[in-house]
């Protein structure tokens, strides 16, 4: 089973395939998603990216496994 995680690093970088449908998202940080209120969202403070492919929603982990 594939795991439904984005490196954090990969997303600053801006190269992300979506871990579901395996598209490559060419605006990554246009798809990003919060749980709970921030000014802006940034990729420093972003829980999730969803893909515009397919609409499924892949968690962000950091470097050290953390979310």
């Amino acid at each position: 089973m594939a795991r439904n995680l984005v490196d954090r690093d990969r997303l600053r970088a801006g190269v992300v395939e979506c871990p579901l449908c395996g598209r490559q998202l060419a605006a990554p940080t246009d798809h990003l998603l919060t749980y709970g209120a921030v000014d802006r969202i940034t990729v420093e403070n972003a829980d999730a990216i969803e893909c515009p492919v397919c609409s499924g929603v892949t968690f962000i982990e950091d470097e050290d496994g953390t979310g």
